[in-house]
């Protein structure tokens, strides 16, 4: 009888350890696929800027050659060229910032 309860008692023990294994395994899997999502949100956040420069600049562009137009049909077009843009920037801009969670505490104090 004795022997029996100790034969559980190993195979329960058993089982935990088991247990425990696998959630260590699952622990290290998250912290990779956090990590992989780290560095994708820095690559889209470094993209989202890159595109906001780009319509940034077209603006400033279209603007130059709204100066130099005579025709009122090219200037209506310019014109509204530049505000589909800056909408566009606009959004982008409020995507990126809706998108980017605040830092916590604990990040913000750690050094880069």
């Amino acid at each position: 009888m004795l022997r029996e309860l100790l034969e559980t008692l190993h195979a329960n023990q058993l089982v935990i350890i088991a247990k425990l294994n696998q959630l260590l395994t699952q622990e290290t899997k998250m912290a990779v696929d956090l990590t992989a999502l780290t560095a994708e949100v820095t690559n889209n956040t470094t993209v989202d800027g890159s595109i906001i420069t780009l319509l940034d600049n077209i603006v400033t562009q279209l603007q130059a050659i709204e100066a130099g137009s005579g025709d009122a049909a090219t200037q209506t077009a310019l014109n509204a060229l530049v505000a589909t843009l800056q909408n566009n920037d606009a959004g982008i801009a409020a995507a990126v910032v809706a998108n980017t969670p605040a830092p916590t505490a604990a990040s913000a104090a750690k050094p880069a």
